[in-house]
């Protein structure tokens, strides 16, 4: 029998007999004993990565991606690339192997053995220290005391990169350090000067790591420290090399993970597989983001890109790690009811840059806030130049945005961001925006807005009334008014004239929406869900007829090749309006041609592959699972619970732990016949208390409630005063 390192829930570690390599039928572990490959070489598009929304890097690959550290000038900006520290590899003949993704604790680990060794490599970036990335190597021997046993490790160090500029590295027994910047800037108007960089490393294993004659066991730790603060870097460098010992490090950060889940997480019961995809699911997206809870000094967050903040270094790969409208309308709504805090950094990141949202208005001749389609880290539009449409035409992100706030608002009612973290000036400035944005058409005696490029890109280079875009601007001037009591943010009355008087092109005989001017309904291919957000996520007001033939029009006018979250929209849609096999199906669509094994990597693509790690497609499925399934829906004023008692494929039973409003903590459970709301969590700050109705009856929400429902009845649940009487 072999020796393993393992920890327990009092997160000591022992010592204790263990069988042999073996694969996990855990849902929260992905396993194998062969990498993917791309030929001879590994398929790093497929690996998956470790993260904590300050550092990332796809395992094994050869480059660490920073939060917020670009280089190159306005479209050609992209992450810049840090030589990784982290891709050594063992040189045994192993007889075993196992490669594990542990999506409960944010490690991937590697097993390798043969009759003398037993090697235990973990890599996992820190939550204790965002600045951390860490590799916690065991040796354990299997061959007789007696011998001394060295294990060879091939190391290709390398201490250039293509976009900084790093000094002579200082190498003591220590430390390596790193120290440069960035080789462009990508806006002088917005950004003064290149951008700092400090790396610390241990120094690698270039003459392998060993046992000695009479050593049963050791355990290493290479640490890896990287910030734009040399002290920073440099006191959680020490931190993890003086102060602390290894095993405590891998304890508190596992610790830390299980926090995260602990305040919010799905279960399944009956599918194990998909309880599989939705750990997964959320694993991908967390790591993009800063940790819940950590030791180290905030940092402005930079958003999330489509390809996570571990793809991006080169222009052109995954979006050179910009940001669209996919972090606000894809991402968001699932971290907001799990994970409000981290919900508030991504709106931190639009608000910091407000000043070249400012200035992008101004550019065009408008007022107030014009957010970029493509933003990284000064806030111009940063869209390459191959790509003009969106940088001068698909404007909804801005109203995007403002809807996220409005469902901040929604699930938080948290009027200090409002007064003192500049949540009212967004609110305000990204109305002001729609208001300077909208013309008066004297025949229709309706505001139009005019020259845009709806969600559905096929429609380039721009068409006039996009029905979406002019929903988000209408939504974005009431959200204004509506906080006003508590920002003193008067809007004018021009613009709620604008707000509730623009025009939606809208076919009377069919019962349609037209997804712009002269969109015909016959024979027009679209991309991607364009005219289905009306009915969800922005919940506008339309009668279920329309609603339904909304979904049965555009269904099938939708590429057949369109991106992952187009087909949760569908299957939301259709959730509600009871065809469930219609729904299952479009569900099923939206991730099973998306997720590759054997670590459920998304890709952008069904055919081939695309953006990886594609959290965009994530961001739907999850929406699909909660919003569809879950039959949840967050109103500016109330929160509903109306579930339709089917799940998807072998599942019986849904349990959304720790969804969070006004101060409240929720469980949800769902079955076939019933659903029960549990409040976990009672808070009553500034004297808000939450009331319930259902039916005719009413009362009011105290900690450790139960109530139970049949399937088909809807449960409301507000503020007992509103935000704004």
């Amino acid at each position: 029998m072999m020796l393993l390192v393992l920890w327990l829930i009092s997160l000591k570690f022992i010592l204790v007999q263990t069988a042999p390599i073996e694969q996990s039928n855990s849902t929260t572990t992905f396993s194998t004993d062969k990498l993917p490959m791309d030929g001879s070489s590994l398929d790093y598009r497929i690996l998956p990565y470790i993260g904590n929304g300050h550092l990332a890097t796809v395992v094994y690959n050869d480059v660490i991606y920073m939060n917020g550290l670009y280089n190159g000038q306005n479209g050609t900006s992209h992450r810049a690339c840090i030589p990784s520290t982290l891709n050594w590899q063992f040189k045994i003949n192993s007889s075993s192997s196992l490669y594990t993704l542990n999506v409960s604790s944010g490690i991937f680990s590697e097993i390798l053995e043969n009759d003398k060794v037993r090697i235990e490599r973990r890599l996992f970036a820190s939550q204790e220290y965002t600045e951390l990335l860490l590799a916690h190597v065991v040796l354990i021997r299997k061959a007789p005391i007696g011998t001394r046993i060295v294990v060879p490790i091939e190391v290709n160090e390398n201490t250039t990169s293509d976009d900084i500029d790093f000094a002579n590295a200082t190498r003591t027994s220590q430390y390596v350090l790193l120290s440069g910047k960035t080789r462009e800037i990508e806006n002088s108007l917005f950004q003064a000067e290149s951008l700092p960089v400090f790396v610390y490393y241990t120094p690698l294993p270039v003459h392998g790591l060993e046992l000695n004659e009479n050593e049963t066991n050791r355990t290493y730790l290479f640490v890896t420290s990287i910030d734009g603060n040399q002290s920073i870097a440099k006191q959680s460098f020490d931190y993890a090399t003086i102060e602390q010992q290894p095993d405590a490090i891998l304890a508190s950060h596992i610790s830390r993970w299980n926090d995260v889940w602990s305040s919010g997480h799905i279960d399944i019961e009956g599918d194990d597989e998909l309880q599989r995809q939705i750990n997964s699911a959320f694993y991908y997206i967390l790591s993009s983001l800063p940790p819940l809870s950590t030791k180290s000094k905030p940092k402005q967050f930079y958003g999330l890109s489509p390809g996570t903040l571990s793809w991006g270094g080169h222009e052109g790969e995954a979006y050179s790690g910009h940001s669209f409208w996919d972090m606000e309308t894809w991402m968001y709504p699932s971290i907001l009811l799990f994970y409000p805090t981290l919900a508030k950094e991504m709106l931190s990141y639009r608000i910091a840059l407000s000043d070249a949202a400012a200035y992008n208005a101004r550019l065009f001749g408008y007022e107030g806030w014009r957010f970029p389609w493509e933003s990284a880290r000064t806030g111009i539009d940063v869209t390459p130049d191959c790509c003009p449409t969106g940088r001068l035409y698909e404007l909804h992100i801005t109203g995007d945005i403002a809807f996220a706030a409005r469902q901040y608002i929604a699930a938080t009612g948290n009027q200090d961001w409002l007064l003192n973290e500049r949540g009212g000036e967004l609110i305000y400035e990204t109305a002001r925006f729609w208001a300077s944005r909208a013309i008066y058409n004297t025949d229709r005696k309706q505001y139009e807005i005019l020259s845009v490029l709806p969600p559905d890109e096929d429609a380039e280079p721009f068409k006039n009334n996009s029905v979406y875009t002019n929903a988000v601007a209408s939504l974005s001037i009431q959200l204004a008014n509506y906080v006003s009591c508590i920002t003193n943010k008067t809007v004018p009355r021009k613009w709620l004239d604008i707000a509730s008087n623009l025009y939606f092109p809208f076919d009377n005989s069919t019962q349609d929406y037209l997804e712009y001017d002269g969109f015909n309904l016959k024979n027009t291919t679209i991309k991607q869900a364009d005219v289905v957000l009306l009915g969800f996520p922005l919940m506008w007001e339309m009668s279920d007829v329309v609603r339904r033939n909304d979904l049965l029009a555009y269904e099938p006018l939708t590429r057949t090749d369109g991106p992952a979250m187009t087909w949760s929209m569908y299957s939301i849609g259709f959730t509600e309006l009871g065809d469930f096999d219609k729904a299952d199906q479009l569900f099923r669509r939206s991730y099973q041609s998306y997720v590759r094994s054997p670590f459920n990597v998304w890709t952008e693509t069904q055919q081939g592959v695309g953006t990886v790690n594609f959290i965009t497609g994530v961001g739907g499925f999850l929406q699909a699972i909660l919003f569809g399934y879950g039959g949840i829906r967050l109103e500016l004023n109330q929160l509903e619970f109306n579930p339709r008692g089917h799940l998807p494929d072998q599942a019986t039973k849904f349990t959304f732990h720790g969804i969070k409003y006004q101060g409240f903590i929720f469980d949800l459970t769902i079955n076939s016949n019933m659903y029960e709301i549990f409040v976990r969590v009672q808070s009553n700050i500034n004297y808000i208390f939450l009331v319930y109705e259902y039916g005719e009856h009413h009362g009011s929400l105290k900690l450790n409630d139960r109530l139970s429902f049949p399937i088909g009845m809807r449960l409301i649940i507000r503020r007992s005063i509103t935000l704004c009487p």
